[in-house]
């Protein structure tokens, strides 16, 4: 086939995202996303284009690049390197996201912010950069005496999305514990709401502590 031929790389993408969810996948790792597409749907395209391309094709992605055609913005970030399909009826009309930038500016901005909140209370706090990994905290905060996993769901998504992450984060937390003295898990606080009374004593007891992220001038942790 020339090359002029081929299949755009934002359709080799969204074919490889709708093979997933039909194998049972609903949310998948970016890097699951362009292994699968490299693999099954075009092996002669590059990774570097299509992890170029997956930005761009996200309807809640930050790239000021991003489609405008709704046809080519097929993908939802629900967390850290992780996906799943747009879908209206859960995450709101297209229009929501287009002209608006979302996702990881505005999450930069929170993690600045709770980070400095750490900072305030004494803590050393780095940002996590490890998309490898998709189980690492977003932030790491230490002193002298403790080493603390930080894991912030970001308030600018919507409630299904922040309920999806709170739980992916807690899951992460759960395999991470050994790594760190405690884990912090901070999400707004009407996502906090849905979680019993029972399910923050029985996380407690494992050192997982869910603490509330408060708008005010900026966003704050509260303890």
């Amino acid at each position: 086939m020339e090359y002029s031929e081929r299949e755009p790389t934002w359709l080799v993408l969204k074919k490889a995202a709708e093979q997933l969810v039909k194998q049972g996948k609903i949310a998948f790792t970016r890097r699951e996303l362009i292994t699968y597409a490299n693999k099954y749907i075009d092996p002669s395209r590059p990774e570097s284009s299509l992890d170029f391309e997956v930005d761009l094709v996200t309807v809640n992605g930050s790239s000021k690049d991003k489609y405008r055609d709704p046809e080519k913005l097929f993908l939802f970030r629900i967390g850290r390197g992780k996906y799943t399909l747009y879908n209206p009826e859960l995450h709101g009309p297209i229009e929501k996201y287009l002209g608006v930038t979302t996702g990881i500016p505005s999450r930069k901005y929170v993690l600045k912010n709770i980070a400095d909140s750490l900072r305030e209370r004494g803590y050393s706090v780095q940002e996590v950069n490890q998309p490898g990994r998709t189980t690492a905290p977003d932030l790491v905060a230490s002193d002298d005496r403790e080493k603390v996993g930080v894991w912030i769901v970001d308030p600018a998504g919507d409630q299904r999305t922040q309920l999806r992450t709170l739980a992916y984060s807690i899951g992460s937390a759960l395999i991470e514990r050994p790594k760190y003295n405690w884990i912090l898990v901070i999400a707004p606080p009407d996502i906090l709401a849905h979680v019993p009374s029972e399910t923050r004593e029985l996380l407690e007891k494992y050192g997982i502590r869910l603490a509330l992220i408060q708008e005010e001038r900026r966003y704050t942790v509260k303890l």
